[in-house]
């Protein structure tokens, strides 16, 4: 597979716990056996994800994600398969030998885009160290006291003014334009021919927090042209899922159990140079879902500090939601009107800066003040206004003791009654997410087809011997489902050969079928909690044979109507007789 032998991948996956490995991208919660998480692959309130150390597989019961190990890497980590098993491989202690073999050793996509990455990082910092361009690229830093040692650290480079610097650059090291311009760093015109996306511009590479570049950010040096610009959504990279500066904070982060957040790449670096190392940038934007929950791999206390202006002050409020959502502790800073972090530290000094960091306000306190200065709470108008923009937020607080507190202060402060703000917290409509419903709980209603032919499956993934006794009572065609019909197949052709598979193996079995993959981690939390197996697997076959013969008899019964109405007397004889025999296996 991809040149990596498969004897490998099974020392890889034999010596890897996936509760271990996906403990590090997101906070597991012991729940019997298994571990619950808020799905990292949608939005949600309630935890739906499940990991089963056991089986060695995870699912989630809200957006059907689900697989082994090396399906939630390729997943979170946007990888290939290959690139998947050697990152396992490392920290599982395993050796991948090197093969010699035609295209073996080729590179996936997300490889290439790496190495391409680091490639161009490197000629826009030597862009920036000599050229013509270099006074003027770095007079633009030097303005901001930014210190070559800090250049070097974050690999800050320049786009050269020329329409294809960069294209002639990498065409003689070999790159062809297909590739390039999936790496969006490149531009096709409307005739046809290919420019650079970047000119004439200081270069800020993105990096993930291993240190692999994503994709860049920059800042115009001509102020007739936008001010910033970053590269597009590529395979390898989305703006919202990364943090500038990640890959050189997380450690500090981790330490001081705090993060502080800003909007850009300079309201970073000159705090950064200043000794605030726990800092990241949302990449001038409000905080995503997905940013939030990379942050909460090292801290669960986020400080929002974005600029004073307008938009700012609607980024910090967007994020506030999400951050309360995801249980969050934050904290606001507000900076004097008109001032970004970097323009406040080269104004009053770093020991000022982190006075204002040490008077952040709780959400509550921020969110308030700002609605008090857009609306006139001295009318009942005002005071309506102001409350229906503090209620949604005070309903998403989780602790009640919190939530009743702040619904307290809110009423004191606006002077109206404690009673008619619970009564209009009352109807604040939640967001409906999915919610974890344990499969296998007593049925109210008789088992659906479908039901039963993933239980019948989940239990042969169970137990070699339930293999045996469906293949004795079924076939394949039995199974409706497509995604169980071929998991069946599957499992009756290793049984066929005496071969026993583990759970997690048989998942790469179906490594580009991923509906399958998913069916079968969601098979096996289906059958985890039934009490009684066997009953559950008697009752299933016979629910299976009755739909099958159901089935067979609507067919009969088409076929009686169509001899009847072309007068073929003999053959309705034969069919009504073939019905009446069907109808005393099936039972009423």
């Amino acid at each position: 597979m991809a040149g990596i032998p498969e004897y490998i991948i099974d020392q890889v996956r034999e010596r890897t716990d996936i509760a271990e490995v996906i403990s590090k991208y997101i906070p597991l919660k012991k729940a019997g056996r298994n571990y619950r998480a808020l799905c990292p692959f949608h939005h949600e309130k309630t935890p739906s994800f499940m990991v089963s150390p056991a089986k060695q597989i995870y699912h989630c019961f809200g957006c059907g994600a689900g697989g082994n190990v090396f399906n939630f890497l390729i997943k979170y980590e946007r990888v290939e398969f290959p690139e998947a098993v050697r990152e396992l491989a490392k920290n599982a202690g395993v050796t991948i030998p090197e093969t010699s073999s035609a295209g073996a050793q080729k590179s996936s996509l997300t490889e290439k885009l790496h190495v391409l990455n680091k490639l161009v990082a490197d000629f826009y910092c030597e862009n920036l160290r000599k050229g013509q361009a270099q006074a003027v690229s770095k007079n633009y830093l030097v303005k901001r006291n930014i210190n070559q040692n800090l250049i070097e650290r974050f690999m800050l480079g320049y786009a050269p003014k020329s329409w294809n610097g960069l294209l002639d650059f990498l065409k003689k090291k070999g790159y062809d334009e297909s590739v390039l311009q999936k790496s969006g760093l490149i531009i096709e015109g409307r005739n046809g021919k290919f420019f650079d996306r970047f000119r004439d511009k200081i270069m800020f590479p993105i990096s993930d927090v291993k240190g692999r570049i994503k994709g860049f950010g920059s800042r115009a040096l001509d102020n007739s042209m936008p001010k910033y610009m970053n590269s597009p959504d590529t395979f390898i990279y989305n703006k919202g899922n990364h943090l500038y500066g990640l890959n050189l904070s997380w450690e500090e982060i981790r330490d001081k159990n705090s993060v502080v957040v800003v909007e850009g790449y300079t309201d970073l670096l000159t705090p950064f140079q200043h000794g605030i190392k726990n800092i990241a940038a949302s990449l001038g934007t409000a905080l995503t879902l997905e940013q939030i929950r990379l942050l909460k791999r090292y801290t669960n206390n986020i400080v929002i500090l974005f600029d004073s202006d307008q938009a700012g002050e609607n980024a910090t409020l967007r994020s506030l939601d999400l951050l309360v959502e995801e249980d969050v502790k934050v904290k606001v800073v507000q900076l004097p009107k008109g001032e970004d972090p970097d323009s406040f530290i080269n104004k009053n000094g770093p020991d000022k800066f982190k006075e204002l960091l040490n008077s952040a306000q709780d959400l509550f306190d921020y969110k308030l003040n700002l609605l008090l200065s857009r609306h006139n709470a001295a009318d009942l108008e005002g005071k309506a206004l102001v409350a229906n923009e503090m209620l949604p937020l005070i309903s998403k607080i989780k602790n009640a003791i919190l939530q009743s507190g702040y619904l307290k202060r809110l009423a004191e402060i606006l002077i109206i009654g404690e009673a008619d703000l619970r009564r209009e917290l009352a109807k604040v409509k939640p967001d409906y997410s999915y919610h974890y419903k344990p499969y296998g709980e007593p049925q109210a209603e008789p088992l659906k087809a479908n039901m039963a032919e993933k239980i019948l499956a989940g239990l042969m993934l169970e137990d070699r011997n339930f293999v045996r006794s469906v293949k004795e009572n079924l076939n394949c065609g039995d199974f409706k489902d497509i995604s169980i019909k071929r998991i069946v197949e599957r499992l009756f052709e290793y049984y066929d050969m005496n071969v026993t598979i583990g759970v997690s193996k048989l998942i790469d079995c179906f490594k580009d079928e991923e509906n399958v993959r998913a069916s079968i981690s969601e098979l096996i939390a289906t059958c985890e909690n039934l009490v009684d197996k066997k009953k559950n697997l008697d009752d299933c076959i016979q629910w299976v044979k009755q739909c099958g013969l159901k089935d067979k008899l609507k067919n009969l019964c088409k076929e009686i109507k169509t001899a009847q109405n072309s007068g073929d007397e003999s053959r309705v004889v034969d069919l009504v007789i073939k019905y009446n025999d069907m109808m005393k296996e099936v039972r009423t």
